[in-house]
């Protein structure tokens, strides 16, 4: 038989079995050469995925020579689906700062969206409950581009700090994709395309012009219940139950005591039974003690309410939980939908007319022809889909590159870029663009210095040798060369490249010749003009300009300013003395500490001497001594001595010309002052106490006031004193 060269090898490769055809396309319809279907002699398949690689590489293979012996043909490429559960979706974002005001180009742009894309596949790794280590990129949608926070239609040409993009991403599981390709390597076939389960069914079940209608495709299967979701003219969503067939043959398996194989053959068997009206007959198995049951349908239907009843559920959950009501209709495809009471507990659960839950085979597909008479039942709707997708182009291709000596698959999702390979071959975005160095800043006496980082080198790309940019394009068999970008250089330098110009000074101190070299400190410790500088450190410089900053930085500052003094005590009260003062000349002159200075300038520094002390310099002893007392008799002014004052140097009697020395302990006595009464007066001047002839009484005055022999006598006392 003479084939065309648009032959199409399609494989459903199931939880439970694997279902081959060949077609071609024939005027308007699809025509079927031949199909072929293997069950899986092990449970080499859970819920749709691939867990023991070479036995179903077995059955693949197995598969492919039956149509190629019956075709005598040989297959090379193969249109596959992927299990509708494994499509996930997951938004992301990325920015991009910038130190200055630059332009962003369409290699800006493409980088910020890979980064986006990158982020979101980050997200949806934090949110994924399987062990699931990388995915496959197989598109992703723009959100949003903001500039400087704002939101922008197209961020080529603008120019600011600050580029952000928000995606939308959708990414296929690495390992799904993986298996699917090691399966395929082993049976000797090469992926032509890859499509999602639901999208096949729904392409064939649901076509272009029914999707106006709110319909719900169920492609039920041994492992998992794929659903898709149509609505004003699309398909709206997409999702996956965990369960399906298997579930209901275990319930069958648990109830009669019987291995997996033996409960499958008992569930189809029921499934004819109940299809051909035929509920009397009994269906007779052997457990795995080795009894015998027979059992009629009904009552083998009973075992199953419970597990269709939760099928029935899941699936009602999920499509109110997409859909957010029940749909107009709900199409059942796969083997799984063939399970007794599914149909009428959907309906139900839904709060639908059983009318409008129905099962659709391969019969009731239309534009097929050849040789269809073996497809019996739903389980033909998938793999037809999948040649139908594969055949109208609607797949995820594939073709190879090779990165750095390394091949990458890329999903044909229409011209792929180098972009696309870095973001298949898992490489970190943030490599891409050379980073700029961190700024260094320092604190100077105060004000804040900035040294700026070095801008980055981007990174470097060749295709097939020539040089290339991110969005330039790929084809099949490309060489691709990657460079990262190499970040720019932190901010950097020594303590000179923030301080002005600071000059050591030779000069003459204390006739000694010196050149001293300003102080600069960093974070408090002393450092010199070739210290790397630290980041936020604070810097603090001193110029030598005066005497005052010279004896500063040679560390005789201090000292100068102590004046030299004796400390002794007086009656217990501590003081000090001075006895000499600090003295600086310059260049012979004695000067202040603020004068300026400069090259060569002799500077001595001492101290002047006050003349030694003596005892009576510090303590003045006529303090000490008793008062003088002043009265007036008769108008006659008198003046009258207290006692002297005593003096003792360290428990000694001092004359007070000793000279003062450190710790002298000074003891000062007063004296007495001279206090008198009238009759104390009188004896003092010597007055006569004989009355003149006639007169015979004394008459006493004190300040104007009558007084007698006992009257007190205050210092500037006037007395009057007469005889009558």
């Amino acid at each position: 038989m003479d084939y065309k060269e648009d032959l199409i090898f399609a494989l459903d490769i199931g939880t439970r079995s694997v279902v081959g055809l060949v077609a071609r396309e024939k005027e308007e319809s699809l025509e079927i050469l031949h199909t072929t279907m293997e069950e899986h002699r092990t449970r080499a398949m859970l819920d749709g995925q691939i867990h023991d690689v070479v036995q179903v590489a077995k059955i693949v293979n197995k598969v492919k020579q039956a149509l190629e012996k019956e075709l005598d043909v040989t297959l090379e490429s193969v249109a596959v689906a992927a299990a509708g559960r494994a499509l996930k979706t997951a938004k992301g974002k990325a920015q991009l700062e910038r130190t200055a005001l630059q332009e962003f180009t369409a290699e800006d742009q493409l980088a910020l969206e890979l980064g986006a894309v990158q982020n979101s596949l980050q997200s949806l790794k934090e949110q994924e409950v399987a062990n699931v280590q990388d995915y496959h990129c197989v598109g992703y949608s723009i959100v949003h581009y903001f500039l400087e926070g704002q939101a922008i239609g197209n961020l080529v040409g603008q120019r600011g700090l600050l580029a952000e993009v928000e995606v939308i991403s959708t990414f296929l599981p690495r390992v799904v994709v993986d298996s699917l390709f090691s399966v395929l390597d082993r049976a000797g076939l090469a992926m032509k395309s890859l499509t999602l389960e639901p999208i096949a069914a729904i392409n064939v079940v649901i076509p272009q012009n029914m999707r106006q209608l709110n319909l719900a495709l169920v492609d039920i299967g041994a492992g998992t219940s794929d659903i898709a979701i149509t609505a004003e003219g699309t398909i709206k969503a997409y999702a996956m139950v965990p369960i399906a067939g298997d579930e209901m043959t275990e319930a069958i398996c648990q109830k009669y005591l019987l291995d997996f194989h033996e409960g499958e053959d008992i569930k189809r068997k029921l499934q004819a039974l109940l299809l051909s009206g035929n509920q009397d007959e009994k269906i007779v198995f052997q457990d795995i003690l080795g009894f015998e049951q027979a059992h009629k349908s009904l009552e083998l239907t009973e075992a199953l309410k419970s597990p269709v009843t939760n099928l029935a559920q899941q699936i009602a959950e999920k499509i109110i939980a997409l859909n957010g009501k029940s749909p107009q209709a709900l199409i059942l495809v796969g083997g799984g939908s063939l399970t007794p009471l599914l149909p009428e507990k959907i309906a139900e659960v839904l709060n639908l007319p059983r009318e409008r839950v129905g099962v659709r085979g391969r019969e009731s597909l239309k534009g097929l022809s050849g040789n269809v008479s073996n497809m019996i039942g739903p389980e033909y709707v998938t793999p037809v889909g999948i040649a139908v997708t594969s055949l109208n182009h609607q797949t995820l291709s594939f073709y190879e590159v090779t990165l750095n000596g390394q091949r990458i698959r890329l999903f044909n999702m229409g011209q792929g870029t180098v972009g696309d390979v870095l973001l298949s071959a898992g490489v970190n975005v943030k490599n891409l663009h050379g980073r700029p160095g961190l700024a260094l800043t320092v604190q100077v006496n105060g004000e804040v210095k900035i040294l700026r980082g070095t801008l980055g080198e981007p990174a470097y790309y060749t295709v097939n040798g020539e040089e290339a940019r991110l969005d330039s394009p790929v084809q099949q068999g490309d060489l691709i060369e990657f460079v990262e970008a190499k970040a720019g250089k932190n901010g950097q330098g020594i303590i000179q490249d923030v301080v002005p110009k600071l000059e050591p000074i030779q000069v003459v101190l204390n006739e000694q010749n010196i050149t001293v070299d300003p102080i600069i400190l960093m974070n408090g410790k002393k450092v010199n003009l070739e210290t790397k500088l630290i980041d936020g450190a604070k810097i603090q410089y001193c110029t030598i300009d005066t005497v005052a900053d010279l004896l500063d930085t040679v560390g005789q500052l201090d000292s100068i300013k102590d004046q030299h003094s004796i400390r002794y005590s007086i009656n217990g009260e501590k003081k000090k003395v001075l006895v000499s003062t600090p003295e600086v000349t310059l260049n012979g002159q004695v000067t202040s500490l603020d004068k300026p200075i400069q090259k060569g300038d002799q500077i001595n520094v001492g101290h002047s001497s006050i003349s030694n002390l003596q005892i009576k310099d510090i303590v003045d002893l006529e303090r000490w001594n008793g008062g003088e007392l002043f009265v007036t008799v008769n108008d006659k002014e008198w003046v009258f001595s207290g006692e002297q004052a005593e003096l003792y140097l360290d428990n000694q009697v001092a004359t007070g010309e000793e000279w003062i020395k450190e710790g002298d302990d000074i003891v000062v006595k007063a004296g007495k002052s001279a206090d008198l009464i009238l009759s104390e007066l009188l004896a003092r001047i010597n007055f006569n106490p004989k009355p003149p002839e006639g007169k015979s009484k004394l008459q006493i005055k004190v300040n104007g006031f009558v007084g007698d022999y006992t009257t007190a006598i205050p210092n500037r006392s006037r007395v009057e004193l007469y005889w009558t």
